[in-house]
């Protein structure tokens, strides 16, 4: 079962997310206008799934045997590499928001949330007991 670290990451990410997208919408709007605003805040809603989804099956796996982890690591990043490239092809063909908003925005948000992730990562490893693998 994914226990309390996962969920307490995942709300960390999720609050990030939270607490700096009113102000990066704002100050889209302001250079680029509405579309530009609402892409740039489907992209950071995408990398925050993709990087709560990854944390928490991170997580989930950490205490797996290695086959386990590493099967969820291959099926993670194949998940993420098809909701990524999903998002950006269904932005760019199905509506008429800027692209590069979004692309922006998604890059943008999750070099900050790998960054919180890896943190997460390090202290789950620094908590668990010295027997373990």
């Amino acid at each position: 079962m994914i226990g309390s670290p996962a969920l307490r990451a995942g709300a960390v990410l999720a609050g990030v997310a939270g607490a700096t997208l009113p102000f990066s919408a704002l100050a889209v709007d302001a250079w680029g206008g509405r579309q530009a605003a609402v892409s740039t805040v489907l992209g950071a809603a995408l990398a925050t799934v993709l990087a709560v989804g990854s944390l928490v099956l991170a997580v989930w796996a950490h205490d797996k045997p290695q086959r386990v982890f590493l099967a969820a690591l291959a099926a993670g990043f194949l998940g993420r590499l098809f909701l990524f490239g999903g998002g950006v092809a269904l932005l760019a063909t199905a509506t008429d928001f800027p692209v590069a908003a979004f692309m922006a925005s998604l890059f943008g948000y999750y070099v900050l949330f790998q960054i919180l992730e890896v943190r997460a990562l390090r202290r789950l490893a620094a908590a668990r007991p010295a027997g373990l693998p």
